[in-house]
């Protein structure tokens, strides 16, 4: 036995030792700084597991887990607990769309609707300049989100739905010329494959990808998880009831590290896995070709400088001590985190899939990722392939300078993007103020000076900074914070500055303040807790004339309208995401509210439940059935899909997928909704 397998038999079980390596590091030290780096992790309160696997070549060096499956069944995970892949289920679908390029059935420049014919979005003619590469790098402006995204059960039929709703939307922006992270490219996968093999997303992959890879355990949600399989996500003490993610191809995939280190696996060796080639080494290298070149980036990310289902082709703790890395992220806010990374030049590649237990927990993509770049950097230390681990950021302040008069002049004013509206102002010794619009102005950032750099930045913390910049003649605000590992800086467009402009037209002011209720929305979701106010109200901003905001900011459309809001006039990269017009429609000879694909009727007209037995029948449309009850009583419900109570100010009081009753009390009128298909008799009882 040669020195590298006695050190790797000294290791404990969970080291696999299967097929050869490429290297003759014996990886402790990376082991070592991985269980380190998971450590500081798990010290957070809200942490719940972590579970990871390093690969080099065809080969799992380590695999462990940390933590707890399941705490009411004190289960702890193991390496064989799936989780939630969330976003890193798109390499996947990237991987599906460049098998089919190999094929030669798909080529990455024909317009999508060569494809789909079906595809079609009458209010935007621009559809038709979408590529099947602009789903993969982010470019192809879709804006829409279909309600249907995520509900208490499997619907498979989401991907339909989503090409459907497009037609009452627009795009974002001009196909090609924006690379802004984008869900909707890849569930438009789900739909191509389909179209082009006649087979159903889920089972194109299972034949194509898992088979071969040998990823038996790992699966989507067209099916429920077997009960006890997968991680439990918590938020605090309470345990968050498993929801389904009907996005298959851009987040609803669950796996295991070791079995989607495969797929890393795969990459590092040029598209080949054990002998088998997945794809062709040309298709491996098209996707780690940087796809933001040419389009409209004032502030580079590095984190995501796009490949083709990639976040990232140039990590960048990687990069900054001169090594190639790829990477993709996902996240779920406040359950799962995870993170597929990939040296290709090391043949190494790591994964790292986590839990949290509270929404306020920092744990997330950021902290997977923190641990992979430490396992890899200390990898590549023991090659001898750098020197050591490179430094933290300087927390040392840079020198102060002087603030422009024709920025004090210039820059102030409201910003917007679709995470949010922002105020900038200059205050006492021209330190710069942002502050964030949530039902009014709230600080978000305080007294930061501009240093030499260019950027303003509070004293004590020079990697957290603002910048106020012109691109394209349009004014911007820049947002610089340190990563998760403090190896290097995170840099994101926040806003664009929202031009003055005259008043609304007529019509909708006097809609401010109407309360809208969802009617094509399953409210039975979890994300990744029960929502209780999933209503819209249309709000004006102060000091701001000519715009309204829903849960994104809307303008008059050019030439004005009573019946459409534009939704679509930002042009700021990775802040361009789920944007959606707003539009009145007729519907049962009502003014119903149209965001995006979500369908609202007002509150002002639902009616008032009368007592005793009553039967409501779900109408054609299969549109909820909103009533309104006394400020007390019981309800009972039979025959529904699912029910739902609310009081006045729309927080649940009780719900279910079967008959239920509940008795209800305190101030205010109370709201229930109903689902079931089209022409489903509900029997309500209110006493």
């Amino acid at each position: 036995m040669n020195h590298y397998l006695t050190l790797l038999c000294s290791l404990p079980l969970f080291l696999l030792l299967s097929g050869c390596s490429s290297s003759t590091a014996s990886y402790t030290a990376a082991i070592a700084e991985g269980r380190a780096a998971v450590q500081e992790v798990m010290a957070d309160p809200g942490a719940v597991s972590v579970s990871l696997a390093l690969v080099e070549g065809d080969r799992v060096i380590w695999s462990e887990a940390f933590g707890t499956a399941d705490r009411e069944a004190n289960q702890k995970a193991t390496t064989e607990t799936i989780y939630g892949a969330c976003s890193v289920s798109k390499m996947l679908a990237a991987t599906a769309v460049m098998i089919l390029v190999d094929q030669g059935l798909v080529s990455l420049n024909e317009p999508l609707v060569t494809y789909i014919p079906g595809f079609t979005m009458p209010l935007d003619p621009r559809h038709r300049n979408i590529t099947v590469k602009m789903l993969l790098n982010h470019t192809s402006g879709l804006p829409g989100y279909d309600p249907k995204t995520m509900t208490h059960a499997p619907y498979t039929g989401y991907a339909a739905d989503f090409i459907e709703g497009l037609k009452s939307q627009r795009l974002m922006h001009d196909p090609g010329t924006i690379a802004a992270y984008n869900n909707d490219g890849f569930t438009m996968v789900e739909n191509l494959v389909k179209a082009v093999t006649g087979q159903d997303y889920p089972d194109f992959v299972r034949r194509n990808i898992l088979s071969p890879l040998g990823m038996t355990k790992s699966q989507y949600q067209d099916v429920p998880l077997p009960a006890g399989s997968y991680a439990q996500g918590y938020n605090g003490a309470a345990k968050v009831p498993l929801y389904t993610l009907n996005v298959y191809a851009s987040g609803g995939f669950f796996s295991t590290p070791e079995e989607l280190s495969r797929l890393a696996s795969m990459f590092a060796n040029s598209g080949v896995y054990n002998g088998r080639r997945i794809l062709s080494a040309q298709s491996v290298a098209a996707m780690a070709e940087d796809q933001r070149q040419g389009t409209f980036n004032p502030v580079p990310n590095e984190p995501d400088r796009f490949g083709l289902g990639w976040d990232t082709m140039a990590q960048p703790g990687l990069a900054a001590v001169g090594v190639k890395a790829w990477q993709k992220t996902g996240d779920l806010t406040g359950v799962y985190g995870t993170c597929i990374v990939v040296v290709p030049e090391a043949n190494l590649g790591v994964v790292v899939f986590g839990t949290s237990g509270s929404l306020a927990s920092s744990y997330g993509s950021d902290h997977a990722v923190k641990i992979a770049e430490r396992i890899l950097l200390r990898a590549l230390v023991e090659r001898g392939r750098i020197p050591a681990m490179p430094p933290a950021l300087s927390t040392v302040d840079l020198p102060l300078a002087a603030v422009p008069a024709a920025d004090k002049a210039a820059y102030p004013g409201t910003y917007a993007s679709s995470n949010g509206v922002f105020s900038v102002a200059y205050g006492a010794g021209d330190a710069l103020n942002v502050d964030v619009y949530q039902g009014g102005w709230q600080d978000a950032y305080s007294n930061f000076k501009l240093r030499s750099d260019g950027w303003y930045a509070a004293d004590g913390d020079p990697v957290t900074a603002l910048r106020l910049l012109t691109a394209a003649g349009r004014l911007y605000l820049a947002l610089r914070k340190p990563a998760a590992s403090r190896l290097y800086r995170i840099t994101t467009l926040s806003g664009q500055r929202l031009d003055a402009k005259p008043a609304l037209s007529a019509a909708w002011p006097a809609r401010v303040g109407e309360r809208w209720l969802p009617v094509n929305k399953d409210l039975s979701l979890n994300y990744p807790v029960k929502i209780d106010d999933q209503t819209v109200r249309l709000t004006a901003i102060p000091a701001l004339t000519g715009y309204l905001m829903s849960s994104k900011v809307l303008c008059d459309m050019t030439p004005p309208s009573n019946d459409r809001l534009d939704g679509m006039f930002l042009i700021v990269p990775d802040g361009v995401r789920g944007l959606h017009d707003a539009a009145m429609e007729t519907w049962n000879a009502e003014q119903w509210l149209r965001l995006g694909s979500t369908l609202y009727r007002p509150q002002s007209t639902v009616p008032l439940l009368a007592a005793g037995a009553t039967t409501v029948t779900i109408g054609a449309d299969a549109f909820a059935e909103w009533r309104r009850l006394p400020a007390a009583g019981t309800i009972s419900v039979t025959n529904a899909a699912y029910w739902a109570l609310f009081d006045a100010a729309y927080t649940e009081l009780a719900s279910g997928t079967g008959p239920g009753s509940h008795a209800f009390a305190g101030a205010g009128a109370k709201y229930l909704v109903l689902f079931g298909a089209a022409g489903t008799p509900i029997v309500l009882n209110l006493l």
